[in-house]
């Protein structure tokens, strides 16, 4: 399977911003953080069209969420508890095409902190974010048996940059 990087659009914010409100509208407390990452949330970040949405909750009970993100019209994937059990994953497809992810998790957690700080990283260090785009295409031209094992190829990259601005700072 190819991977399919776009240059950045400028809609993506905008799309994020309609479903963190859906979220919001749904999800109604004022511990919980709605956060826009991955790719699609660094400006000028060539990316998937696939908006990556970060929730981070303070309840360990994350079960709890499950019903009201569906209610949106969220598939969840409870298969990847296996090897995530802290984290509850959901995606949106709109006429067969992937438009977005959830990831569900406890605000605290390494997972919220690490996903937080690449972001961050990726906005403000011009050279991290052009030296993660040239992996990206050069990743792209090759064929992937699914998309997780084209993330998968990506992780030695992302962990070495949360590794410097997470333990060394």
């Amino acid at each position: 399977m190819k991977i399919k990087i776009e240059p950045y659009n400028v809609m993506w914010p905008n799309i994020f911003k309609e479903l963190k409100c859906q979220i919001r509208n749904k999800i109604n407390e004022d511990d919980i953080s709605i956060e826009h990452i991955g790719s699609t949330s660094v400006n000028n970040l060539s990316s998937k069209p696939i908006i990556d949405i970060l929730i981070g909750v303070q309840s360990i009970k994350l079960d709890n969420y499950i019903m009201p993100i569906i209610d949106i019209g969220f598939t969840y994937v409870k298969e990847y508890e296996k090897e995530t059990p802290n984290r509850r994953f959901f995606f949106l497809d709109n006429n067969f095409k992937r438009i977005s992810h959830i990831h569900l998790v406890q605000i605290n957690s390494m997972w919220y902190k690490r996903h937080i700080a690449f972001r961050d990283e990726l906005r403000s260090n011009e050279f991290v974010k052009k030296e993660y785009e040239n992996l990206k295409y050069n990743l792209a031209k090759e064929d992937w048996l699914n998309v997780d094992a084209y993330s998968n190829a990506k992780t030695k990259f992302i962990r070495s940059i949360e590794k410097r601005i997470l333990y060394e700072n």
